[in-house]
């Protein structure tokens, strides 16, 4: 069963962990970064996680290989032919300016690939990494507020604890 946790903190300022895995409660020696998108403002936090979680985060299926190796390859085809046919359309008198547009259109298609190719390579992972990386979600923010979804109770207590003078009302 999953808690939901919100703390008042802003982006930037610390938010205190306890010093245990957030999946498996064992004594935590690495860390996890958990990421949330609203628009364009990304929220970052680092959460602990132990030896073996982070070995099992760092394992890939075979299929998420796989894609992931499609991946790399469809973004740098992406890049080139974006970046030539940007520099065949552009006139050659702008000089240095088309090749600085041909490389940027090609780092946005390369951006774009990456995207396209994000949710599929997840879905291919195994599913302890995946229950893994859902341990510790960030469920909300804003400006001023975090909300957190814990799937260990006692790591979610600890928390709790740790920023009790934080805590806010869902």
């Amino acid at each position: 069963m999953s808690q939901l946790i919100k703390v008042k903190v802003r982006a930037e300022q610390p938010i205190q962990f306890p010093n245990i895995c957030g999946h498996c409660g064992q004594p935590a020696n690495g860390q996890m970064e958990v990421r949330k998108r609203i628009g364009r403002v990304t929220r970052l936090v680092d959460v602990p996680l132990c030896a073996d979680c982070l070995q099992e985060v760092a394992r890939q299926s075979g299929d998420e290989e796989r894609l992931t190796k499609i991946s790399w390859l469809a973004m740098g085809l992406a890049f080139i032919l974006v970046m030539a046919i940007t520099l065949l359309l552009l006139p050659a008198e702008m000089g240095w300016l088309r090749w600085g547009a041909s490389v940027l259109t090609g780092a946005t298609a390369v951006a774009l690939t990456r995207q396209l190719f994000r949710k599929p390579i997840f879905k291919a992972a195994r599913p302890e990494k995946q229950t893994i990386l859902h341990s510790v979600t960030i469920a909300n923010f804003s400006w001023r507020a975090t909300t957190f979804e814990f799937m260990n109770e006692t790591f979610a207590e600890r928390f709790r604890t740790l920023n009790e003078s934080m805590l806010m009302d869902i």
